[in-house]
């Protein structure tokens, strides 16, 4: 829920919401663009506390007081008429909110409570992402069409009061808080589970302190490689709709084909998973960077002969490419570093996510004001991503002069059997005395 009410709000609903807003308000989409990069330095700054919060709080009040503030902040936008009301209402005060309920706190959470089928797990909770996209974009629109910009706003407010109220009472911290482990798995299963696969498991996974994660040069090149590559998801996201609407496509034609990416990225959810479980997360990485990146150049091909099955069909690349983008890179954090300070030390990555992310948007928008067309956004974003695809496989995993009682140190993967075919292939227990 937490995924899908802040993909849908954030990126997929201003993509919807661009067109019908500057028509009305006059405003160009340098402008309406800017005011991403205003939220990404927001969300930036707000993470570095937020990280340290869900370590220590847990992510239930974050989550129930994100919800208020934000689901308040878009009703208010209902109500503007001036730029500085924008960029104050949605750029600061909504942002805010939605860094309460957004990635940070549901995947360190999410992390926190799996190990050895952390992959899965992750990808699963990112399908709020993709399915935001299947749904948000085409009713949006539908809504927009028949009420207009102002009433869509209303509505995305009460959605998030809605589904995200009675979200928050239901999450839980950590499973050590209710006399639980990682993975449902007990100690011994997970002891024994290390020892015969040599992965990480919950008693045998490395536990860094943020001091010692950012004295390793591995924490920066996971930062640049997926702050590199991430330049240009968020404009993707923002853009591609007005994109296809510049190909002579209707709004809600657009919103459709767009839909697309949305729809291969939640189906290649559980496939990712499923990678992500044998293989080692960065080496997965760099082939989802890559197909995006080709993607996005083959999109440009296909709007150059005006091919709307090649556009849905690059689309559809596109997010595949994508989809495990976000599993991937909280996969790579939480194995690398662990789970126990991982909040903290996913932070250290916010100011610098505010200096990746905060360009693209921007960039997109002030290049279609000079030249008429994104088609050199476009192409600077898909050199991003190939760039990025390298940097991550240089990324390999930090090493520690030593490792956990009864950890490996060498590079720490998921596991390859979920927590029940750990228990077939373990000897029965003795009975009961």
């Amino acid at each position: 829920m937490a995924q899908f009410v802040g993909a849908g709000t954030q990126a997929w609903a201003a993509g919807v919401l661009l067109k019908p807003m500057t028509t009305d308000l006059g405003w160009s989409r340098e402008t309406f663009s800017a005011v991403q990069t205003v939220s990404t330095f927001v969300m930036g700054g707000v993470g570095l506390l937020i990280g340290v919060l869900v370590d220590r709080r847990g992510p239930r009040a974050l989550l129930l007081i994100g919800a208020l503030v934000s689901g308040t902040a878009m009703c208010a936008t209902s109500w503007i008429n001036e730029l500085w009301q924008f960029y104050l209402i949605r750029g600061v005060a909504q942002t805010i909110g939605m860094a309460m309920i957004g990635g940070l706190v549901v995947n360190v959470t999410v992390a926190k409570w799996f190990v050895a089928r952390r992959g899965m797990a992750i990808s699963m909770a990112s399908l709020g992402i993709s399915l935001s996209g299947v749904l948000m974009a085409p009713l949006l629109s539908i809504f927009v069409d028949a009420h207009g910009w102002r009433a869509a706003w209303v509505a995305m407010g009460v959605t998030v009061w809605v589904l995200m109220i009675p979200s928050a009472f239901v999450i839980r911290s950590t499973p050590e808080r209710y006399g639980l482990n990682p993975d449902g798995m007990s100690a011994e299963e997970a002891r024994e589970y290390s020892s015969r696969r040599k992965r990480a498991s919950a008693s045998s996974e490395v536990q860094w302190t943020r001091r010692e994660a950012v004295r390793t040069p591995t924490i920066w090149l996971v930062i640049l490689a997926y702050g590199v590559a991430n330049i240009g998801l968020g404009a993707m996201l923002l853009h591609t709709i007005p994109f296809l609407g510049d190909q002579g496509l209707s709004p809600r034609t657009s919103a459709l084909l767009a839909s697309m990416f949305a729809w291969a990225s939640l189906l290649s959810k559980p496939l990712w998973g499923w990678l992500m479980d044998r293989f080692h997360a960065r080496f997965l990485s760099a082939v989802g960077l890559t197909l995006a990146a080709l993607s996005t150049l083959g999109l440009l091909s296909a709007a150059g002969v005006h091919s709307q099955f090649m556009m849905g069909a690059m689309l559809a690349s596109y997010g595949f490419g994508v989809g495990g983008t976000i599993p991937l890179q909280e996969t790579v954090w939480a194995s690398y570093f662990g789970r126990q300070h991982l909040g903290a030390i996913r932070s250290v990555a916010m100011p610098f996510s505010i200096i990746f992310g905060a360009g693209g948007p921007l960039l997109a928008g002030t290049l279609y004001d000079r030249t008429g067309s994104y088609n050199s956004a476009f192409t600077i974003f898909a050199m991003f991503q190939l760039l990025g695809a390298v940097l991550v496989l240089l990324a390999r995993p930090p090493r520690r002069p030593f490792a956990a009682a009864g950890g490996h140190p060498e590079e720490p993967a998921p596991a390859p059997l979920a927590a029940g075919a750990v228990r077939s292939a373990l000897p029965e227990p003795p009975p009961a005395s």
